[in-house]
This record gives C-alpha cells, sequence and structure tokens, in this order.
C-alpha cells in the first residue's frame, strides 16, 4: 500500500483529508517542517509514494519542484483555493500531477488519489520491467563482446582473464573462484583462480578452497586434488579491506565447466544481493561460452603437443636411416672393388653371368641406399643445392646416352624432341640430371617390351597451365617455364593413385611394380627437388595406355634466380631478413650512395637482386644470421636517407622471411 504525506501548517485541513483517507483504508502522515531539504529526506526515508501539498504553504511550487526533480516516480496533488490560487503567477506544469479544490470533496478526492495510485503501481511495474529489460540487454551485449573476444582465442590465461571480466561485468559478483584442472599434457597442478571486490582471510579462503574442490570431486572423482595452488586478484582500491566466513551467507552460484562429458574445472560466485532467474541463464551461458573457448586451446594444445612428439619422432626416425644407410653404404665399396676385380679376371662364362649379376644388385642397392639419404637429408633441412644460370639441354643430353642402351635391350623406342632453342634455368644441375632420371627409369621400368617413351621440351607461359592438374605446388604459377614432358605407354596409373606416388615408400600394387622392384622413394625425392627450384610437376595417365609426366622450371631471370636462392637460405639460416626497396624511378643510383655511406652492409653470404617489374623499380637484399634490432637500425638509417634525398615515393619493407612476419615502414 502507497503511503501519502500531507504537506500543511493548517491542523484543520489536515484532520479534515487524513479522515477521509483513513476511511478508505489510505496510509498518510502530516509533515509541517518546511525546511525544503529536510522535506525530502524525510520523504525517502519513509518511502512515500504520494505527496498533497496545501497552497497555504509559500514555498509549495519549489517544494513541488524539488520532489520532481529528484525522485520522478513520486505523484504530487496541490489543494489549492480558488479564490486565491489564481492570483499566483506560477508554472506548476510537468510538477503538479492534479489539482483538488478546496474544500475538499470525499466523492472527489478519494477516486483521484486511487486512479493515481493505480498509476503509480502501473508505472513502477514498467520502470522495474524496463530496468530488468536493460539488464537483460546489457548482459546480451556484455556476451555477444565475449564471444568475439574467445573467438580465435588460443591462450588459456587470456580467456580465464575474459571470463572473470565478463562475469564482473554482467552479474557484478563480490568473489568468484574458479578451480581450474590440469590436462595431460601440462606437468602441473590443479588451480585456483580467486577473483575479489576485497581481500579474503585466510580461512575464508581455505572453505572456498574446500568447497570449491568439493563441488569438483561430484564431476571429475578421479582427479587428484591433494595440491591446489591459489592465485589471487584483487580490486586495488579495496586491498586493504577484507572479506571474513561471513561472505559464505551470500547468495552463490556454482557450475562445473564442461562440454558433454569433459569437464575441465568448476566456478563458484559470490554476491550479497539475490541472484535472478536472468543472471543465471547469463551464468550458464557465461560457462558454456567458456568451456567451448577452453576446449578449443587444450585441443589446440594437444594437438601442438602431440606435432612436436611426431616431429621428434620424424627426426630420430631420419637420423635412424642415415645411420643405417652410411653403415650399409659402407661395405658395398669393397664389395664393388672385389666384384670389378673378378670380373676382369679370366673366369668361365658363368662365373662371369654370376658376377655381372651380382654387380648389377649391388648397383640397384647403392641406388636405394642414396634414396634414402638423399630424403634424410631433404627431411633433415641438410640438403644443400648449388645454383647456377643452366641450360637444361645438357640434361636432356645425358638422359639420351643414358637410356638409349636400355630402350634396345627392351626394343622400346626411345626419342627426345626438342623444336625450339630452350632458354636457361637457374638450377642445380645434378638435382636436375637426378629428377629426370628417376622419371625416365620409372618409364623405362613400367613400359613393356616394343613400347615407346618420348620426351619432349619446350617453352610455355604460367596461363598455357591447368592449375588443377598440379601436384601440391609451392607457389603461385607467374612468368614464363621450361616444360619437359616425359610420355611412356606403360601400364598406366588409375586417377585416384595419381597423388598417392609421390608419397613416401608408395608403390601401386600389382605384378609388374612388384616385379619391377624398388622402395618407392623416387618421386616423393622427385618433387622435393622440384619444389626446391620453385617448379611444379603433374600426371597425365591412362590405365593400361601409359603416362605422361610433366615437370615445369621457371626461366632465369634475376627476380627468379633471387628467390630460389631466398627459398634455399630460410632452410639454411635460423634468421633470414629480407629487405626490399621499391620505388617508380631507377633506384640503382640510390642504393649505391645507401652502401657508400654504410648504411646498408651486406654480410657473409648475402645476395642482392635489382629489377624492373609491372613499372616499378626494386631492389632487394637477404640479409642472413642478423639480428632484427640490427635491421630495424639499418630500416631507419634508410629511412632518414630517403627524407634528405629525392627518392620520397619510396617505400620500405623489411621481412623475417624465415617466419614470413612483416612489418612495412612507408616513407
Amino acid at each position: 500500500m502507497t503511503k501519502i504525506l500531507i504537506i500543511s501548517t493548517n491542523n484543520e485541513t489536515f484532520s479534515n483529508i487524513s479522515a477521509i483517507l483513513n476511511a478508505s483504508g489510505i496510509e498518510n502522515a502530516l509533515y509541517t517542517r518546511m525546511d525544503d531539504d529536510e522535506i525530502f529526506d524525510f520523504i525517502k526515508e519513509n518511502n512515500f509514494g504520494a505527496v498533497i501539498l496545501d497552497d497555504e504553504i509559500e514555498t509549495y511550487s519549489v517544494i513541488a519542484k524539488k520532489i520532481k526533480n529528484n525522485e520522478n516516480n513520486i505523484f504530487t496533488a496541490l489543494l489549492y483555493d480558488a479564490k486565491t490560487f489564481g492570483s499566483k503567477d506560477e508554472d506548476l506544469s510537468g510538477f503538479i500531477d492534479v489539482f483538488i479544490q478546496k474544500p475538499v470533496n470525499k466523492n472527489i478526492l478519494i477516486p483521484t488519489i486511487n486512479s493515481y495510485l493505480k498509476i503509480k503501481k502501473s508505472m513502477d511495474k514498467f520502470r522495474e520491467d524496463n530496468k530488468e529489460l536493460n539488464k537483460s540487454l546489457y548482459q546480451l551485449d556484455v556476451l555477444y563482446n565475449t564471444s568475439s573476444k574467445l573467438s580465435g582465442n588460443l591462450d588459456k590465461e587470456k580467456l580465464y582473464e575474459i571470463m572473470f571480466e565478463t562475469l564482473e561485468k554482467t552479474l557484478s559478483f563480490d568473489l568468484a573462484s574458479a578451480l581450474i584442472f590440469p590436462q595431460a599434457y601440462e606437468n602441473t597442478e590443479n588451480k585456483l583462480f580467486v577473483h575479489s571486490l576485497k581481500k579474503p582471510d585466510a580461512a575464508l579462503l581455505e572453505v572456498l578452497k574446500e568447497r570449491i574442490i568439493s563441488c569438483a570431486k561430484e564431476t571429475n572423482p578421479d582427479n587428484d586434488f591433494s595440491k591446489v595452488s591459489t592465485e589471487e586478484f584483487i580490486k586495488p582500491s579495496y586491498e586493504h579491506q577484507t572479506y571474513d566466513i561471513k561472505l559464505l551467507n551470500s547468495d552463490k552460484l556454482t557450475a562445473p565447466i564442461k562440454v558433454k562429458d569433459r569437464v575441465f574445472g568448476a566456478l563458484s560466485i559470490y554476491r550479497n544481493k539475490p541472484f535472478t532467474k536472468e543472471d543465471v541463464v547469463c551464468f550458464q551461458s557465461i560457462i558454456h561460452q567458456i568451456a567451448s573457448a577452453l576446449r578449443a586451446v587444450i585441443l589446440y594444445d594437444e594437438i601442438k603437443n602431440a606435432n612436436v612428439e611426431l616431429k621428434k619422432l620424424e627426426r630420430i626416425k631420419s637420423e635412424f636411416v642415415s645411420i643405417v644407410s652410411h653403415e650399409l653404404r659402407t661395405p658395398l665399396t669393397p664389395i664393388n672393388l672385389s666384384l670389378d676385380f673378378l670380373a676382369s679376371e679370366d673366369i668361365n662364362p658363368n662365373a662371369k653371368k654370376t658376377v655381372d649379376l651380382a654387380k648389377k644388385n649391388v648397383t640397384r642397392l647403392t641406388g636405394m641406399i642414396e634414396d634414402l639419404l638423399d630424403l634424410s637429408r631433404i627431411e633433415t633441412g641438410k640438403f644443400s643445392f648449388e645454383y647456377k644460370k643452366y641450360n637444361i639441354k645438357t640434361s636432356l643430353d645425358l638422359i639420351q646416352k643414358t637410356f638409349e642402351g636400355q630402350a634396345k635391350e627392351k626394343n622400346i623406342n626411345f626419342k627426345i624432341i626438342i623444336n625450339e632453342p630452350l632458354p636457361d634455368i637457374y638450377a642445380d644441375s645434378k638435382r636436375i640430371d637426378q629428377i629426370l632420371t628417376n622419371i625416365a627409369n620409372n618409364a623405362m621400368k613400367f613400359t613393356p617390351n616394343g613400347g615407346n617413351i618420348t620426351i619432349s621440351a619446350n617453352v610455355c607461359s604460367a596461363e598455357d597451365i591447368n592449375r588443377k592438374n598440379l601436384i601440391d605446388p609451392v607457389e603461385p604459377l607467374k612468368g614464363k617455364y621450361v616444360h619437359i614432358s616425359i610420355k611412356d605407354t606403360g601400364l598406366g596409373i588409375k586417377n585416384e593413385n595419381i597423388h598417392k606416388i609421390f608419397n613416401k615408400f608408395s608403390q601401386i600394387e600389382n605384378s609388374l611394380t612388384r616385379n619391377a622392384g624398388g622402395i618407392g622413394l623416387g618421386l616423393t625425392i622427385t618433387k622435393n627437388f622440384i619444389d626446391a627450384h620453385f617448379g611444379s610437376i603433374w600426371v597425365e595417365s591412362e590405365e593400361n595406355k601409359g603416362s605422361d609426366f610433366n615437370v615445369i622450371l621457371p626461366v632465369f631471370s634475376d627476380a627468379r634466380a633471387f628467390d630460389i636462392d631466398l627459398n634455399a637460405a630460410k632452410k639454411t639460416y635460423e634468421t633470414t631478413f629480407l629487405l626490399t626497396l621499391k620505388t617508380n624511378r631507377d633506384i640503382l643510383d640510390f642504393v649505391e650512395n645507401l652502401k657508400k655511406e654504410n648504411i646498408i652492409k651486406p654480410v657473409r653470404n648475402s645476395k642482392e637482386v635489382y629489377f624492373a617489374q609491372n613499372g616499378e623499380f626494386i631492389y632487394k637484399i637477404y640479409l642472413p644470421n642478423l639480428q632484427k634490432s640490427a635491421c630495424d637500425f639499418i630500416t631507419s638509417r634508410i629511412e632518414d636517407f630517403i627524407k634528405e634525398s629525392n627518392y620520397k615515393d619510396c617505400g620500405i619493407v623489411l621481412e623475417r622471411a624465415l617466419f614470413r612476419k612483416t612489418t612495412e615502414l612507408l616513407a
């Protein structure tokens, strides 16, 4: 029931109105002191919902305005005398809700008061609902922003920080505690996070720990809770104040942090103000968001740790293969020398056949061991390339001489077709020989007697190549390429098996491959060598009709040679920095001036290039094993030099080539 305050100095007026209100069951009181501040304090202390002012009070308009300005949900009525009220020139619009003429009529006063009390009740409910709605909207907004913050976050410490920040914003807790379990891959103990407005004393901390462990045991009974470390976060402005055990009498929300059947911890929050149903829903939403994000972080960490272990095992395996291969190769040398000695002696034909067969198998075994060693060097990053400007026709001539004898033995029509002069490439000639030999050797093995093998070479552009056919290219195609095709009429390969033949130790199972032998490393090594030259490979094949292996290698240019060298450097050095200068004017003189001023100092094994591309003049230099601080210093010196020169449009890019971390510094 709303209480009504009557402000008047006329006892008769009060008695009349009070009697009418009392008869209708409306609680009321009189106020006669006229101090404005005291009136307002009295209204607040006694929780009056309506005020009746007597116009005999000189300051009634001031009081009415003060009430409305400070408490808009209090209804005000004015008792006025019609004879005198009109003479008072006072604008009370917005401050007086209803005017009641003296003498007061019971049949007018009570319906008027009741009507306004109903309106007030509706307004109060509306304000309360609106307040709850605003709170819900605020909570939803915070939850949405939290979802954005959690998206892509893989830092557990940051995740916990977001969790407590969100709880504080949405639920305004006094104290929150979260017990987080260690994962299998973590060599840590259970951790209790306590975020509190004031510092909890030792007794409170101990009980909090016991309670949350008790909650956690219900969902994770197998966990060892004997060791729990605690981290406290207290608001700086309240750090000298404390909470004691009485805080536990506050309202509390507790829930496990889990997704499906996987439990990551437990969370409890305490608040003096009772939690609403909306608060409970909000709390559950936060728990769900955090649990999902924590699950993603833990899965990421598990995958990362598993990858570390896999890399370790891969390295051990590669080292083992390397050691075994070396040990196998060591006795082969004297065996081969002994067979050469026997072959040079005058022995009977049967013995000679045996020696030749032994030599053939020693050569075959030596080739397998060399493949294993090559693969081991590639996987451990110890394979070095000696790039130079080179024409692939030299390698094609070698292939012609190497395989023409085998082709005659199998009555295979073996030919090489070059219809145009081939441009130079930037390559390690030995590795190009190995690429072509491996592919040609497969063609020879899988082509039956009387078949055909044709090797052709020409120049093509990136636009001429169907990129969908490429086998895992290392970079996008650009510019011109030397294209080599090795086509046979052999066994052929099913379309679904084409990618498999480039996997380690892979052979497509059938009688012919088993007869041909080998350990399935030739094409794996070939693909790695092609990648190291920024080339690509693809295969066109039809089962029982033959295969066409296509290799493309970029035509030589200063820029392409630099890119290939840089790619090799990234595998050789721990840190490799690439400095690039670009401008729309000739930059060579500018670079020479930078060198004269000792701003750019090429270090050992540096490489640099100067070329024009798409209307820009470009200078690049890579600086192996140079500290980032040194590169930053060089960059700042170049910036200063640009400001003093005519090259105001020069752009500087410093790139840590190994990790692809780029900082752009534009003058």
